[in-house]
């Protein structure tokens, strides 16, 4: 598992590699692959119903590329990555299924672009080729918060708290474009906090300043439940950190398999992440970038919440010309 990990930061390991795109258009979406990695677990594990044990995290993903509500996720999803057999791995495959490959690479993509650890336990099985969830039950960023609890709470039973974290948290990451999502923005990049190229608590600090690109974020904080952990986050970016490692496991352990213990992940964090994260771009310079990734390697190597980088987003754009993959494609689409 640790090869598996190894081999999607390598991916995100070149030099600008957590940066976000501003260029998306319709016919050459987004290429970054932290985010889009990260919205790959909500959509492989958000059909879980808890009633009766259906969906989850079981790699049903794959099969369900095709669909609206999965737009741009085909092109960048990590199983795609990876050379991986379930039944008879060789010397060039890894025995990694397609559903634990979509969480860690989830993982992967909060540690490695500034976020904190998740643990990952391992031994998610696929379904069959072709099975498809019920992707119509994941929900959209015009979502009131009872029906957002709905889903989370009453389908999926997790928390409130989950909800939120799950939710806004992850919108510490990326934007949105005109071009895939109009009916947000008719900017061509509208980010969702000043640091769309990091995972911080900013977005937080954007929801009590009432500057929400996404409608649901700015109303969670009307829910007097809800607001308390609202002010808790944007003033202690630990505490964030905490929680949205609790909620993300939780979530990526909905399934009907029956998992391992958890593996012990050696995962890096990327240098240069305040001078390629922040909105608009900071220099480029070599100072500038010395001195971010002095600053990064100084206070994102210690854990969750031992930092002091500015709050961020990320879209990760990572040159694969020497895979052999030509170009990646995906649309930049809102994580929920």
């Amino acid at each position: 598992m640790q090869q598996a990990a190894a081999d999607l930061t390598f991916l995100l390991s070149s030099p600008g590699s957590c940066l976000f795109q501003t260029t998306d258009t319709v016919d050459n979406l987004s290429s970054d692959l932290a985010a889009l990695w990260l919205r790959a677990v909500f959509h492989d594990a958000g059909t879980w119903a808890a009633n009766n044990d259906t969906g989850g995290a079981d790699g049903s993903l794959v099969n369900e590329l095709n669909v609206e509500e999965n737009l741009g996720i085909g092109n960048s999803i990590a199983s795609r990555f990876i050379s991986h057999n379930t039944t008879a791995p060789t010397s060039s495959t890894l025995n990694v299924s397609s559903a634990d490959l979509i969480a860690l690479g989830g993982i992967v993509t909060v540690k490695y672009c500034g976020g904190p650890q998740i643990p990952f336990r391992p031994g998610r099985v696929d379904v069959a080729s072709g099975v498809q969830n019920d992707y119509s039950i994941l929900p959209n960023p015009f979502y009131t918060i009872d029906e957002l609890k709905a889903l989370f709470v009453d389908r999926m039973g997790m928390t409130a708290v989950d909800m939120l974290v799950l939710t806004t948290g992850s919108h510490s990451m990326g934007g949105a474009h005109a071009s895939i999502t109009p009916k947000v923005t008719n900017e061509s990049f509208a980010p969702f906090d000043s640091t769309p190229g990091v995972f911080d608590n900013d977005i937080w600090k954007r929801v009590l300043n009432n500057t929400c690109v996404l409608p649901i974020d700015c109303l969670f904080a009307s829910d007097s439940e809800l607001l308390p952990y609202i002010q808790l986050y944007a003033d202690n970016e630990t505490a964030f950190f905490e929680q949205y490692s609790i909620s993300l496991q939780k979530m990526m352990e909905l399934s009907n398999s029956s998992l391992g213990d958890v593996v012990d992940l050696s995962i890096g964090v990327h240098t240069s992440l305040v001078a390629e994260g922040t909105y608009p771009k900071t220099s480029t310079s070599s100072s500038a970038s010395s001195t971010a990734s002095a600053s990064v390697s100084t206070s994102r190597t210690s854990g969750a919440g031992d930092n002091g980088l500015p709050a961020s987003r990320i879209y990760l754009l990572a040159p694969l010309a020497s895979f052999g993959f030509a170009s990646l494609f995906g649309a930049l689409v809102l994580l929920l």
